[in-house]
């Protein structure tokens, strides 16, 4: 999850757009913290931001385009994503 996130802001410095809906903003190395009984709890340790200084941790990459496909579509075998990537594409 985190790479994915890291590889979606590279894309839009170099001008990309993103469309989609916003990602979990679980970016940065994980670091796992050991507790009594064999548990592992896991965090992101480190803080991550975009270029100018805005958080990404907890708030995710926020699409130029967001798109929240529904169940009915999914149901019907609809691609709302990728439709709106096509509309994007036709229009520009």
């Amino acid at each position: 999850m985190s790479k994915a996130e890291v590889w979606a802001m590279m894309y839009r410095m170099y001008g990309a757009t993103l469309i989609g809906t916003p990602t979990a903003g679980a970016n940065g190395r994980a670091i796992n913290f050991p507790l009594p009984g064999q548990i592992t709890v896991q965090y992101s340790g480190l803080g991550f931001y975009y270029p100018d200084g805005t958080q990404t941790q907890r708030t995710g990459i926020i699409p130029d385009i967001e798109v929240y496909p529904t169940m009915e579509d999914i149901m019907a075998g609809r691609d709302e994503v990728l439709e709106a990537a096509i509309t994007f594409l036709n229009s520009n």
